[in-house]
């Protein structure tokens, strides 16, 4: 059976949507400016041609140096690290300092060229010199020969903290208790982003963490290596086992939200059993079997796996303790020459599960091309296209192999659910269709099985889009900077290709092309504190968006009023 699939990471090219959908920085107004006339400020994105500049001469080495202070209060902050990056990628050494007390810092021997700097840590999340809040490339500034850069001023946000208590179903506290903060990225979550142990009390404590609404999740695990099938199942801040009834927490620069406590309660964990067979091998022990959670939401979390090893060459296994729950049982193997994996979707009660046969299969193939208007003229080889796992995955997918006529193929694909992403193309051109075997699969994606043939999937580029233009604008006044984002309205909130954001230029005007037809709300940010794509965080903002409806080659021009920096939660 020749289906088609490929998965391997490939740098993303341009185009402004994607920005939105990968990325959560976008360049802003600078913080501080440089105070040395000896460093030259430089726009991202400019090339850096390093080949004027030496590499080794001890004579024409840097020095850079300057102060790290507290942004609320000016004052020093001590014990910070301070990087020096290369910029534009080069393979290039990078450097390092830590704030003396007086928050002063010096890095000597530097090579001359392009950099950016960073700080961060001792309580201070990491910052970039010169971004806008939390957003923003920072100011790539370039070192010339034997230069020696002075007075450099960062000014780093103190970093929230949320404090709490983990108490068991009896009310006494829990010692041990894992407790994870992880900010809310929208539809694409971030992993855990800050965390710890309780203490002899119960309690814990997340500090240096960024401004932004975070999930709080605990876990105890009770078993201390007995055979108790009581467990404890991982809860969301209030306490729920389902993370759709989780609430945020709102954490701000140097504030405490304390007393964010939680209950844990002893459930029965069940045995899963099973056996597992594959195509490459008659013997199937010393492989791992593991039961991970259905939904990618989970597996951002962080959240507790359950597994164990097969027992005899029939590949035999017994999960115990598994408390109830959406899982997607899976297994891997790799011989050094080829891969295999298995993957059952499993729900999880309050009785045992026997029987499970889990089958190891080689990848597939997912072939297909890339069509565009008539007479257009797009270089194909600049695309990126991939697929994006609907469903929790242990296997990484890797970018398509793209061809000058526009035909892909994307290689090691494991049976799943996914979505398609292209990437790489000018901002006029939006994915206006993706069919897969005849069947339209844009917006629900679909599934790649071993059971059954893929076909061949066809994607439509088109210049058909629909566009957007505008002012944003603050008391009648324009704002120069202000972050514009296009969201779509529900149910399409958690399709990647149809947000779209715009900085506005020095006339408070923005610009946006290549928009797929729809329902959509702008909102424009003085100091975007969140994400979009977030759904607590615009829940908070929706009333301040402008409803907009796209429709293909027609276009339309909109005031928008800013959502200034002071009404920021």
């Amino acid at each position: 059976m020749d289906s088609g699939f490929k998965v391997q990471e490939k740098g993303i090219q341009n185009p402004t949507r994607v920005a939105v959908v990968l990325l959560t920085l976008v360049f802003s107004a600078a913080l501080p400016a440089w105070t040395s006339a000896q460093v030259l400020i430089t726009q991202p994105g400019e090339s850096a041609d390093d080949s004027s500049l030496p590499k080794s001469n001890p004579a024409d080495l840097c020095t850079l140096e300057g102060v790290v202070l507290k942004s609320s209060t000016g004052e020093p902050a001590k014990k910070v690290s301070v990087m020096l990056f290369p910029a534009g990628g080069r393979r290039q050494e990078q450097y390092s300092a830590t704030t003396d007390a007086a928050g002063r810092f010096v890095i000597a021997s530097i090579e001359p060229g392009k950099y950016v700097l960073s700080a961060g840590g001792n309580g201070y999340p990491h910052d970039v010199y010169g971004r806008s809040q939390s957003r923003g490339r920072g100011k790539v500034f370039t070192l010339e020969r034997a230069s020696h850069t002075k007075d450099i001023v960062f000014r780093l946000a103190p970093g929230g903290v949320i404090t709490g208590t983990i108490y068991d179903e009896e009310g006494d506290p829990i010692v041990g208790a894992n407790v994870q903060a992880v900010r809310v990225s929208g539809v694409s979550m971030r992993g855990p982003t800050g965390g710890g142990q309780t203490n002899d009390r119960g309690e814990y404590r997340i500090f240096g963490l960024e401004s932004g609404h975070y999930y709080l999740l605990a876990n105890y695990d009770n078993r201390n290596g007995e055979t108790t099938d009581e467990v404890y199942p991982p809860t969301y801040y209030p306490g729920t086992a389902d993370s759709s009834q989780a609430t945020t927490v709102e954490v701000h620069p140097g504030n405490e939200t304390s007393a964010i406590d939680l209950s844990l309660t002893r459930v029965h964990g069940v045995h899963v059993r099973g056996r597992v067979m594959n195509e490459f091998s008659s013997k199937q022990q010393g492989m791992y079997v593991q039961l991970v959670p259905a939904s990618t939401r989970e597996a951002h979390f962080g959240f507790r796996s359950f597994g164990a090893p097969t027992q005899d060459e029939r590949g035999s296994f017994d999960i115990r303790g598994v408390p109830p729950g959406s899982y997607v049982l899976f297994s891997y193997w790799n011989d050094e020459k080829r891969s295999f994996s298995g993957r059952v979707s499993l729900e999880v009660s309050n009785t045992d599960i026997d029987g499970v046969t889990l089958v190891l299969s080689p990848p597939l193939e997912l072939r297909g091309r890339v069509r565009t208007d008539p007479g257009a003229q797009l270089d194909f080889g600049r695309l990126n296209i991939w697929l994006q796992p609907t469903e929790n995955q242990m296997n990484g997918v890797s970018p398509a192999e793209i061809t000058s006529d526009g035909s892909f193929v994307i290689h090691n694909v494991f049976d799943g659910h996914y979505r398609v992403i292209v990437a790489g193309h000018p901002e006029e051109y939006y994915l206006r269709s993706a069919r897969l075997g005849g069947a339209e699969v844009l917006a629900s994606g679909f599934t790649i099985s071993h059971t059954q043939a893929a076909g061949a999937l066809e994607l439509d580029l088109t210049l058909n889009g629909g566009s957007v233009s505008g002012t944003v604008v603050h008391d009648g006044n324009p704002v120069p900077g202000a972050l514009v984002e296009l969201v779509p309205d529900p149910p399409n909130r958690d399709r990647f290709e149809m947000y779209s954001s715009k900085m506005t230029d020095d006339f408070g005007r923005f610009r946006m092309l290549g928009l797929p037809a729809g329902d959509f709300k702008l909102f424009a940010w003085e100091t975007p504190q969140g994400d979009a794509r977030d759904p607590d965080y615009i829940k908070t903002y929706e009333k301040s968006g402008t409803t907009v409806h796209i429709q293909e080659k027609q276009g339309q021009n909109v005031q928008l009023d800013v959502i200034p920096a002071e009404e920021e939660q």
